[in-house]
């Protein structure tokens, strides 16, 4: 993998970390909340605004993210869903790494 990529996946796990730490904080019940875009660019500070059981719909999946419609990155991308203001990749490259990194696979909950 060229080091853009490994980059690239890199910069959405930071991201993922950020809304495990904000989802921690806040109550199931509390209505919509604004998640930050999980996708590779480190400039990005758009959000996705979701409810947090659609959240963890999504986080039951170690290897999917979270991203802002037009954000994909098909060097490190595979679209797999799509939802109401926000599109769900999955990794093609460092699937492993990306797991690992993944808080709830490391029992971080």
């Amino acid at each position: 993998m060229s080091q853009k990529s490994r980059r690239l996946v890199r910069n959405q796990i930071l991201f993922r970390e950020v809304n495990e730490r904000l989802r921690e904080t806040i109550d199931p019940v509390e209505g919509p909340v604004e998640f930050l875009c999980e996708c590779s660019g480190v400039d990005c500070i758009e959000t996705v605004v979701l409810e947090t059981a659609e959240y963890e719909r999504i986080r039951a999946h170690p290897n999917r993210f979270l991203v802002v419609p037009g954000h994909e990155f098909l060097e490190v991308d595979r679209v797999v869903d799509q939802g109401p203001g926000y599109v769900l990749v999955e990794k093609i490259v460092a699937v492993d790494e990306v797991v690992r990194a993944d808080p709830r696979s490391r029992g971080e909950e």
